[in-house]
């Protein structure tokens, strides 16, 4: 399932992803974004590629079998590999988000599979988490046609990958495969008419900034705190 994406991963966040430095729920999400994008594609090989070789050189060769060389080859073999394209031609697994049947790559099928909880929030959204690490916040989320979240700023980062549907806010419109990044300095109010399927991975819990949804913001951060706090225990 390739598509053309509009909206990409930064170069620190991809070159991050390639060298295995991200949290693992950038690392899925990039890695989800990286299959459905051949441009972000070919750029990861080539970057994975430059980290192999930068390994390579930092072991001393006089002592090629270290525990330091060991370590590293572990590392190597524990990031998600690339699929040939013969391979990303295979269908991707096909679940039910609610009402809305939606193909995902692998590894969101993946993570999915493990059993997903929904639960309604305001405005016609629905979320369900999973826990993947303990620094970020990790949900699929649904937004119905017609629904929008409100207005919110960010203390920290937010990323988006567009799955089905598409979703529009302040700076642009966003369709399937596009990996949408919001920054401590954005304030935005997504919204859908069509109905979106969305992952996000937030490394800070989000503010409401208007109306009656800022009362709302001690529970945003309990649920951040919770949330991260799982993956510790």
């Amino acid at each position: 399932m390739i598509t053309e994406a509009k909206y990409h991963p930064t170069a620190e966040q991809l070159g991050g992803f390639a060298r295995g430095t991200v949290t693992a729920g950038m690392n899925v999400v990039i890695s989800a974004h990286v299959e459905l994008c051949k441009e972000c594609r070919g750029k990861t090989i080539s970057l994975e590629a430059e980290a192999a070789a930068e390994m390579l050189q930092s072991v001393p060769e006089t002592r090629p079998q270290s525990k330091d060389f060991s370590g590293i080859i572990d590392s190597i073999v524990k990031q998600p590999q690339l699929q040939t394209d013969e391979q990303a031609s295979d269908p991707v697994t096909e679940i039910h988000m609610l009402e809305h049947s939606v193909s995902l790559p692998k590894v969101l099928a993946k993570v999915a599979s493990e059993g997903l909880v929904w639960k309604k929030l305001a405005g016609g959204i629905n979320q369900a988490s999973v826990t993947l690490d303990d620094q970020t916040q990790c949900e699929f989320l649904y937004m119905k046609p017609g629904s929008q979240v409100p207005v919110h700023k960010h203390q920290g980062s937010e990323v988006t990958l567009v799955l089905d549907g598409s979703f529009s806010d302040e700076s642009g419109h966003y369709k399937q495969s596009d990996f949408v990044v919001r920054t401590a300095s954005d304030m935005h109010q997504p919204a859908s008419e069509e109905g979106c399927l969305c992952f996000a991975v937030l490394d800070s819990p989000l503010t409401f900034t208007k109306g009656l949804a800022r009362l709302l913001n001690p529970f945003i951060r309990y649920r951040f705190r919770r949330a991260t706090a799982a993956a510790s225990h």
